[in-house]
């Protein structure tokens, strides 16, 4: 009894939605035009990348300066030559030092700078 009455709830519920929607009216259909991407939208979508590229750059230089810095500011590195450059994949030493005790504290000084970066040791000991 109890699903008799429960199966004619659902049909009329049905039937009176049914009859809600009008029959005879055609289904609306949205679309979508393609429309070709102009340069500035080209130069957007590029923008993130090249600001990717820029702070890397950025990045780069800052530790470029920092290390140049602690190089020519070390007492144990005075009458050195030494100049280090840094890029994405490594940090490579160039010039001459006077000792080999100064060889040892270009390579401690460039070490924490080196933790995901290849040290290239180009350095001449006289």
């Amino acid at each position: 009894m109890f699903r008799q009455l429960a199966y004619g709830l659902f049909l009329s519920s049905t039937l009176m939605v049914c009859q809600a929607q009008p029959q005879n009216q055609e289904p609306s259909i949205t679309t979508v035009q393609s429309v070709p991407a102009s340069d500035t939208q080209a130069q957007a979508a590029d923008r993130p990348i090249d600001a990717a590229l820029q702070e890397k750059a950025e990045a780069n230089d800052q530790i470029q300066t920092n290390l140049q810095s602690a190089l020519d500011d070390d007492p144990i590195m005075m009458d050195s030559d030494v100049a280090a450059s840094v890029d994405d994949v490594s940090i490579t030493l160039t010039g001459t030092v006077q000792s080999y005790r100064q060889h040892q504290r270009v390579l401690e000084l460039v070490s924490p700078y080196g933790d995901f970066r290849e040290i290239v040791d180009k350095l001449r000991v006289e």
